[in-house]
């Protein structure tokens, strides 16, 4: 039977009957619509809407202020950059002042140091001088003695007593 009902049917030349409920079917259909689902989905769009343009606003906010914030940034970097000359600059005079001063203070100590090293010196070669004539002394005093010892009467005893000496200090 179902068969016998759209045996009829024509999508060219369509019944009037047909026309009348589509069209009563589309009002029905558009007024549920306009009522449960259009009023909700445009009062969301208008939301969002609104969302976005408050976004949009922010952002331009968040902007400007980074704008400001990098030319703040800037002005302390240009600071930072002259306070960094001028801590080097200050760090260079202070060194060549500390390198001067310490170059003074190297050059008074080798002076004292040379001057006591002479001193030193000096009193060494004296302290030399006065043992070797102690020495020589000494060695004179033993001399004699021994001259006064032996008995020199011939030349001969006294020629091979000095060699005797002299073999000795050797």
């Amino acid at each position: 039977m179902s068969t016998l009902f759209l045996a009829d049917f024509s999508v060219i030349k369509p019944d009037f009957g047909l026309i009348f409920w589509t069209v009563v079917i589309f009002l029905i259909l558009y007024a549920i619509l306009g009522k449960l689902a259009w009023k909700p989905i445009q009062k969301a769009l208008r939301r969002r809407d609104e969302e976005i343009q408050t976004s949009i606003d922010e952002a331009k906010r968040a902007r400007a202020e980074m704008e400001a914030q990098a030319a703040d940034n800037q002005r302390l970097l240009m600071e930072a950059r002259e306070e960094r000359t001028r801590i080097i600059g200050e760090a260079e005079r202070q060194s060549k002042e500390m390198v001067a001063a310490a170059k003074n203070e190297a050059r008074e100590a080798a002076q004292k140091v040379a001057a006591d090293a002479k001193r030193d010196i000096e009193n060494m070669r004296k302290a030399a001088m006065v043992d070797l004539k102690k020495e020589v002394g000494t060695m004179a005093v033993e001399i004699a003695e021994k001259i006064l010892q032996k008995d020199l009467r011939s030349d001969a005893n006294q020629e091979a007593f000095v060699r005797e000496l002299v073999s000795d200090l050797n």
